[in-house]
């Protein structure tokens, strides 16, 4: 799943319920999400399309690079790592492995492959 779409998701949950989020991956490559009692799945079609089972969002990347959402969301990323979002945001990932977003949001993977943001 496009960790950058997690990462936003996350990111949208954390800073607006002032919660920890975490989000795994399963076998079958879809990736649950929970904020603070809120949660999802994110799952990607045979088209690529993500669809979040909580909102009914859709996602979808052009052959630009810049991924759209039903709800009116976009981000892309540029050459140098950082990806900008429609909403005036950006997020580039630190020499950690950490993501981090200009609003303060820091987004890890630990060894197990769950995400957590705080």
């Amino acid at each position: 799943m496009n960790k950058l779409l997690i990462c936003l998701l996350i990111s949208v949950f954390s800073t607006s319920a002032y919660a920890t989020c975490t989000a795994t991956v399963d076998l079958w490559g879809n990736t649950r999400y929970n904020c603070g009692g809120t949660s999802g799945t994110l799952t990607r079609d045979v088209l690529g399309t993500v669809r979040d089972s909580r909102t009914g969002t859709t996602y979808r990347t052009d052959v630009l690079g810049t991924t759209r959402g039903s709800d009116g969301s976009s981000w892309r990323t540029d050459v140098l790592g950082t990806t900008r979002y429609n909403d005036g945001t950006s997020s580039s990932v630190d020499v950690f492995g950490n993501t981090r977003f200009s609003d303060g949001t820091v987004c890890s993977t630990n060894v197990l492959g769950t995400m957590t943001c705080r």
